[in-house]
């Protein structure tokens, strides 16, 4: 490969003495952590702090454009700034184009349905699990024996390799196993409020079930002494003053709810617990309490259960409209369009100035009827995908 001509510097052409591309890596040797070779968005900072440039130059492309500086224009800063949000507002309405897929992580807290995303979140299209006929642990959730004997099949055996067919059906088998066992969580997504509702709600992970022997208390307000003796036969494991404790499916009224053990005797096999409720009785008994379950997580309540992956669609930022060839142009059209709209409506208001012979007759049932056209010109260039927006595919059903 021929190398870069003295004369021409390597960072101003962004070309390396190879002439190939100059690239940044986001990579940290010292953490052995980050992104890959090529960085795309390592002047994302630079990006970000032109924003205003960029609407500068569309406020002078509208002013310019107007005739400011030949002529009197009565639009003021605040018209031009309507004008370019405005625009961005009907672009995102409109365009394929303002729209990007992606993917992001999302931590799910234990017993927890309801999450709210972040306003650029626009369209959820799936929520995936680890762990459904993708892996091979030991563990009971991950453990899948298909997908052991395909890997024993094309990986583990010397000499011996499946066909396509083989391939075709695991991958098959994969998609079905995860409809089936919850690799594909069901879920409501409501775009104005943004908030996402899964159709279930993750456990605690890795928590102890106690049988009971007796369960009272020596009062029934809040903070009344809640007395709990696990029977000889269930484990303690796990009890220890400060750990957290869950009681759910008591019968009587006030004792379901989370609790910190306060005292914890191992001899006796005796904990007790603040109430946090008001409690309909003092003491639990016969059908109540045997239907009554005590478990200590071994996670507290803010912790992570289970990360799950969102497939979504998001807005793209507005220095990422900006700098689209594409999309810019359509943007301070737009804009254009708008304060032409504005000025007309100020002009219309008075036919004519008083002045010699008559006065001078003002344009702004022009400038709106002009501004109309262009609106119009400008929503039907994004029908026809001007704009650099995806065309519809083929639909069935």
């Amino acid at each position: 490969m021929s190398e870069l001509p003295a004369s021409v510097s390597s960072t101003s052409s962004d070309l390396t003495p190879q002439l190939s591309l100059e690239t940044q890596s986001l990579y940290n040797p010292n953490t052995a952590t980050g992104a890959g070779h090529i960085a795309f968005d390592a002047n994302l900072q630079a990006q970000l702090d032109t924003v205003n440039s960029m609407k500068n130059d569309i406020v002078d492309y509208i002013r310019l454009r107007i005739g400011d500086g030949m002529v009197d224009v009565e639009a003021d800063k605040e018209h031009y700034e309507m004008g370019i949000k405005q625009a961005l507002i009907r672009y995102r309405q409109r365009s394929s184009n303002s729209v990007e897929e992606s993917y992001a992580f999302l931590d799910l807290k234990p017993e927890t349905q309801e999450y709210i995303l972040p306003n650029t979140i626009m369209n959820i299209r799936a929520v995936y699990r680890r762990g459904i006929g993708s892996v091979t642990g030991t563990t009971a959730s991950q453990f899948e024996p298909f997908a052991s004997g395909y890997l024993n099949t094309y990986m583990l055996v010397a000499g011996r390799v499946g066909g396509l067919s083989n391939y075709e059906l695991f991958a098959d088998y994969q998609k079905l196993a995860m409809r089936m066992f919850g690799g594909f969580m069901n879920f409501t997504w409501n775009k104005v409020t943004k908030k996402i509702t899964l159709v279930r709600k993750m456990p605690f992970q890795g928590h102890t079930n106690y049988r009971l022997k007796t369960l009272f208390a020596n009062g029934t307000t809040v903070g009344s002494t809640i007395q709990i003796q696990i029977s000889s036969q269930a484990p303690w494991s796990g009890m220890t003053v400060g750990a957290t404790i869950i009681i759910s499916g008591c019968g009587v009224l006030g004792y379901n709810g989370t609790y910190t053990v306060l005292t914890a005797d191992p001899t006796q096999q005796i904990f007790t617990v603040h109430a946090v409720n008001p409690l309909g009785a003092t003491t639990v008994t016969d059908f109540a309490l045997s239907a009554t379950s005590v478990s200590s997580p071994t996670a507290a309540n803010d912790t992570i259960s289970e990360t799950v992956l969102l497939h979504i669609d998001n807005y793209k930022p507005d220095i990422m409209l900006l700098n689209d060839q594409t999309a810019f142009p359509w943007i301070q059209d737009y804009a254009y369009a708008l304060t032409l709209i504005s000025i007309g409506n100020a002009r219309e208001k008075f036919a004519t100035i008083a002045g010699p012979q008559g006065g001078t007759s003002l344009n702004g049932a022009a400038l709106k009827q002009e501004g109309a056209e262009l609106l119009k010109d400008l929503d039907l260039q994004i029908q026809n995908f001007v704009d650099g927006g995806t065309p519809m595919t083929w639909i069935m059903g």
